[in-house]
């Protein structure tokens, strides 16, 4: 398990130079509504950042410099654990030549271990970049070794990059950072999948192709959920009508029933949830910041 490159904190971001030295210190807590002003106020538009979300401790954001470095360091991973057709399949960098994986990305404990021991297995050469991921996922405990390979920790890693523009990367990273909350707080994990379960069959079957249209493998229970939760929540409530009616265009012609009042009703109880628990509401992770402490 290698590790390529010398990794230097500056403040809140980690910034790639090249040589081998393990990394020094843990990202500084940064709201999220920093981490895009961060990216806006800087000169520097070739390095990688990491930051800690100060809501989340455990949920690291890595901030790339463009979609080509995002995708050496995060494309063979969604593939390998997200991507219709192609999860459970490590894919070489010939086959990932033409293949664009997402424009904004998030991982567990659970599928960053099984990528990355999957990997070692198979004896794939892995990009610097990714060993790079590998690293900071390991020195943050977002991963453990364990007998020679590496089991879950906790928290997650989301990330963007500044190849999205400005509307782009904030309507991004609040999706993510739902899965975030998703991976750092078992009690909302649990509570998706209680909701996920009590879904109509018609509500769960027309999400399911939802994901499917989009490139998922929508056979992928926990990738549905934690898909279902995060495209409900990643928009105000009162936008979430005029977001269905989209998708509800987008479906026309295929024979598509959208369970528009099941979908709204689901977006008012996850609300509900995390308004109750973390003071969070649909689509504002952006605003909140923490005075002090932190969660999960």
């Amino acid at each position: 398990m290698g590790f390529p490159t010398r990794l230097v904190l500056l403040l809140s971001a980690v910034v790639l130079v090249g040589s081998s030295a393990p990394i020094q210190a843990a990202p500084e807590p940064a709201s999220l509504a920093s981490v895009l002003a961060d990216a806006r106020s800087s000169s520097d538009n070739q390095s990688f950042r990491v930051y800690r979300w100060d809501l989340f401790p455990s949920i690291l954001v890595i901030d790339t410099p463009d979609y080509g470095f995002q995708d050496r360091m995060f494309s063979r991973l969604a593939f390998f654990l997200e991507k219709r057709g192609y999860r459970g399949r490590l894919l070489n960098n010939h086959e990932l030549e033409n293949l664009h994986g997402w424009n904004a990305h998030d991982y567990g404990p659970e599928g960053l271990a099984s990528f990355f021991n999957a990997a070692q297995r198979a004896g794939m050469v892995l990009n610097p970049e990714e060993l790079t991921l590998q690293e900071i996922a390991l020195d943050q405990g977002i991963v453990v070794m364990e007998r020679d390979q590496l089991a879950p920790g906790r928290g997650g890693i989301l990330s963007i990059s500044r190849s999205s523009s400005v509307y782009e990367r904030r309507l991004l990273l609040t999706h993510e950072s739902f899965h975030g909350i998703f991976f750092a707080s078992p009690e909302y994990r649990d509570f998706c999948f209680t909701l996920w379960d009590s879904l109509s069959p018609g509500t769960r079957a027309f999400f399911k192709s939802f994901l499917d249209e989009l490139g998922y493998d929508a056979d992928y229970r926990y990738l549905c959920v934690n898909e279902f939760q995060a495209y409900l929540m990643q928009q105000p409530l009162r936008y979430a009508s005029g977001y269905f009616q989209r998708v509800t265009r987008r479906f026309e012609g295929k024979g598509a029933n959208v369970p528009v009042a099941g979908m709204l009703q689901a977006a008012r109880r996850l609300n509900a949830f995390l308004e109750s628990h973390y003071g969070i509401h649909a689509g504002g992770t952006v605003e909140v910041r923490r005075a002090s402490g932190g969660s999960g």
